[in-house]
């Protein structure tokens, strides 16, 4: 059924590319951009540059292509517990495309990701559809991933493969030139080796004295996640063309699945503009999680499904950041037009309510810094 979904999908996408289209939506720029990730915290540092490619065709399609690589160095509490530290090398590569259909937007990406013992394939497909004058936009999207699980640690595991299909809608209300509002739901469907061949649970009566026992998971976990968000736009200044100077999004989002875990995230979200070509903004954002029904830090051996991974525990984040934009006055370099820099900070903080750490029986915690920078500009 999903993959006879996938094929009218296509089909009608195909079909859509190919007619002529009655134009009301903008077409996107041309736009090339590079970018540098880092990402330190919990014994894990992941750091790569990134680029994008766009590129408008006849006034009414788009194609976008893209890359990064990722350098990896984990000695994470699962792997200096249960294992080694390692090193190793992310590559992806995405290539997608638009097509401008009156008030809808219809769009298609492709995405692989590999890795040593991992490799993803994943196509998504979106509809954006405006009514009433652009006051109203819903999308609609689907996307499937096919993955292939390896171990570097035994290669008797072979592969093993772990599927996603994910459906969304979304809606998007303008009350008034400043204030917008957001209501989307995504429904997950998860089914093939969901754990990871590296982790064990742990069985006994302590961390310290309990015996590693292989993990076991249910083949098939099913997620919905709902999502609300507001923006709203203040202080309108002369100076930016009448443009808003300053903007506050909050948002909350609420997802449970068939593990039964439940989680809450609130965001706050502010940004201000001191010129035309200086932006800056700050955010704040709140995670909380209850665990799955059958993880357990010190699990009875003869419970069947059985997980200690930390991210199905109870526990709760905060993370601050900071993102700064900047654009240069002179509007042109050459083949570029105006460039752009930007660049952001976020600080992660992790706390863990029934997941200890087995070298101290403390329960743990860790904390993380994100850098993101970029430059680009539109040619």
């Amino acid at each position: 059924m999903k993959r006879f979904l996938f094929i009218i999908i296509g089909m009608v996408f195909l079909l859509l590319f190919s007619m002529k289209p009655i134009m009301a939506i903008d077409p996107p720029e041309d736009e090339a951009s590079v970018a540098y990730n880092y990402f330190s915290g919990g014994g894990i540092t992941v750091q790569g540059p990134a680029i994008i490619l766009k590129k408008e065709m006849m006034g009414r399609m788009s194609i976008e292509a893209g890359g990064r690589m990722d350098m990896v160095s984990s000695a994470s509490i699962d792997v200096v517990t249960q294992g080694s530290k390692f090193k190793d090398e992310r590559k992806e590569i995405y290539l997608g495309g638009s097509r401008i259909w009156g008030d809808s937007l219809f769009s298609g990406i492709y995405s692989v990701s590999d890795e040593s013992d991992y490799t993803s394939n994943t196509l998504s497909l979106g509809l954006t559809h405006d009514f009433l004058d652009r006051n109203v936009t819903v999308n609609l999207g689907i996307s499937r991933s096919r993955d292939d699980v390896s171990s570097n640690a035994n290669p008797s595991f072979g592969e093993k493969a772990f599927n996603r299909t994910a459906y969304r809608i979304g809606l998007t209300q303008s009350f008034s030139p400043r204030w917008l509002a957001q209501l989307n739901y995504e429904l997950t469907a998860d089914d093939g080796y969901i754990n990871s061949p590296y982790r064990s649970a742990l069985v006994g009566s302590t961390v310290q004295t309990a015996a590693q026992s292989p993990e076991l998971y249910p083949n098939a976990r099913t997620g919905q996640a709902w999502v609300i968000r507001s923006t709203h736009g203040f202080l309108r200044d002369l100076a930016l063309g009448g443009g808003l100077k300053s903007s506050v999004q909050v948002s909350y989002r609420y997802y449970q699945d068939t593990f039964d875990v439940q989680s809450h995230t609130g965001k706050l979200y502010y940004q201000y503009r001191f010129s035309p070509n200086k932006r800056f903004g700050i955010s704040y954002r709140y995670y909380q999680q209850t665990a799955a029904s059958f993880y357990g830090d010190v699990l009875p051996s003869s419970q069947l499904f059985k997980a200690r991974d930390k991210e199905l525990s109870t526990y709760s984040s905060h993370g601050v950041g900071f993102s700064f934009r900047f654009e240069p006055r002179q509007k042109k370099w050459g083949w570029f037009k105006n460039p752009y820099l930007k660049a952001g900070y976020n600080f992660l903080m992790f706390k863990y309510d029934d997941f200890s750490d087995p070298r101290n029986g403390q329960l743990y915690s860790w904390e993380a810094n994100v850098f993101q920078i970029s430059l680009g500009s539109t040619y």
